[in-house]
């Protein structure tokens, strides 16, 4: 049995240091230097209560060096900050006749380059702004292009994963429970055969050679997109921008450095703040709050639950009634389905709702929560989780897609990929559809071939009243076939 130990002399050291957050609060600044009342202090407080803190402590003063640092002071002029506060607080302690805690005051910022951390830092900042644009870019899905903005992307958004995780990443494997990454995934799928989510010749090439010309690919698609890296581009440069993204959400510094072991240089300061232990749940929940962080602007797919007799007409109409910009943003979703019943001994067609309730729409992710604030008692949206502080839950497109794919009702956002190498089909046709979704196996006739730029538009009718248009854009298998009469 360990022995006990005693720790009442420093927790009564700790609560006796604790009245200089409330001297110093209350402090009249009269007779300070213009230095230390009108920006030490005020500086020391603000991290206090962005933090809130009720302990003064060797935390403190670290946390408080963060913030000043991350806020663009230098290095130089961080210690003069804290310098002149260590002063004040062994003259307050003196006053009230207490021993000064040498601990508190004794970090050191000699193994840091925070002179030039905050050049360093806006470069980030500014970086983050163009990966929030990069993100909305639509590329083809088989160009190069495509592959390494979603490679770029997958790294963005999982700071866990390595180059060489990238490089041996495959469709079977397990991953973080993170929306924004299982878009990436599904929608890097061309093929049911494909074993590889990022195809970048692996057991062709010898991994090191794959690693080398990817950061290469990586770097050159960053600056593409206006990202600027200068000379230097590797994996810590792509983690800097998810660490960047984090403080922007006020993820705790001890939570970041539990997530990121391994600091980047340019934020190799936050090592002044011990990391701390995070479940998996957590891990989760941070990285879909960065993730959603990044792309706050970009549209994505919501989905409400109407309350009681509310149609999507009714929201609608609320919308107009409050001239709300927001009428002009909103893609809305709400399948149909053509069910007979009988009624007063006659068989009648009536339209029915395919999944009655839920009304999906696609806005920008920064748009929901003023959405909310107007139809509030017509419908809420669904959140990652039953906090309500956790951020509203996004439909990856690639599911988007194969969902209306079943229903066989499509928005416009939707592209039907039709891959042929077959003479082109003509009006009058019957094909037979065979692209894996509830469609499958289903005959329609040709209603209407269009061509734009040599790819072509089918409108196929499956029956009187319903039709699909599907895009053949010249890949190697087809998803229409022609039935023989």
């Amino acid at each position: 049995m360990q022995p006990e130990i005693d720790t009442s002399e420093a927790e009564a050291i700790t609560g006796r240091n604790n009245g200089f957050i409330d001297y110093v609060v209350s402090l009249d600044t009269d007779g300070l230097s213009e230095m230390l009342s009108s920006r030490a202090i005020p500086s020391m407080i603000h991290s206090i209560r962005r933090h809130g803190l009720s302990e003064f402590s060797d935390k403190t003063i670290r946390l408080w060096t963060i913030d000043m640092l991350l806020d663009g002071l230098k290095g130089s002029t961080v210690k003069r900050y804290v310098g002149a506060m260590h002063t004040l607080f062994k003259e307050w302690c003196e006053g009230e006749g207490i021993e000064p805690d040498s601990k508190i005051f004794s970090l050191s910022l000699g193994g840091f380059d925070t002179d030039s951390s905050a050049k360093r830092l806006k470069e980030i900042e500014e970086n983050l702004e163009a990966t929030e644009r990069f993100t909305k870019r639509s590329l083809k899905q088989d160009s190069p292009a495509f592959l390494y903005s979603k490679a770029f992307q997958y790294l963005l958004f999982n700071p866990f994963a390595s180059l060489k995780d990238i490089v041996n990443l495959k469709f079977s494997d397990s991953r973080p429970d993170c929306l924004h990454l299982e878009d990436i995934v599904t929608s890097m799928r061309n093929a049911p055969q494909a074993k590889y989510v990022f195809p970048l010749q692996q057991g062709k090439r010898r991994e090191p050679a794959i690693i080398k010309d990817l950061l290469v690919e990586l770097h050159a698609t960053g600056r593409r997109a206006g990202l600027k890296f200068g000379d230097s581009f590797s994996r810590d440069s792509i983690t800097s921008l998810w660490i960047a993204a984090a403080i922007k959400e006020d993820i705790p510094y001890a939570e970041i450095r539990g997530m990121i072991p391994n600091l980047p240089e340019a934020y190799s300061f936050l090592s002044l703040i011990e990391p701390v232990e995070i479940s998996e749940s957590r891990k989760t929940e941070i990285m879909n709050t960065v993730a959603y962080s990044i792309t706050n602007k970009n549209p994505g797919w919501f989905v409400l639950r109407l309350r009681s007799g509310v149609n999507p007409d009714k929201i609608k109409e609320r919308l107009k009634e409050k001239e709300s910009p927001l009428q002009r943003q909103i893609m809305y979703y709400y399948p149909l389905r053509t069910v007979k019943k009988i009624e007063k001994k006659k068989v009648v067609a009536v339209e029915t709702p395919v999944i009655p309730g839920l009304l999906f729409i696609r806005l920008p992710h920064d748009r929901v929560t003023p959405l909310i604030g107007i139809i509030g008692d017509l419908a809420w949206c669904y959140r990652t989780s039953a906090n309500p502080s956790s951020p509203y839950s996004v439909i990856p497109q690639a599911e988007m897609r194969i969902f209306q794919r079943s229903v066989g009702s499509f928005t416009e956002d939707v592209e039907m990929d039709i891959v042929s190498e077959l003479p082109a089909l003509n009006v009058g046709d019957e094909v037979m559809i065979e692209d894996g979704s509830h469609l499958d196996g289903q005959v329609a006739t040709i209603r209407k071939v269009r061509s734009v730029d040599g790819t072509l538009t089918y409108t196929l009718r499956l029956s009187d009243t319903a039709f699909i248009k599907w895009k053949d854009v010249s890949l190697p298998a087809s998803h229409l076939s022609k039935v023989d009469n």
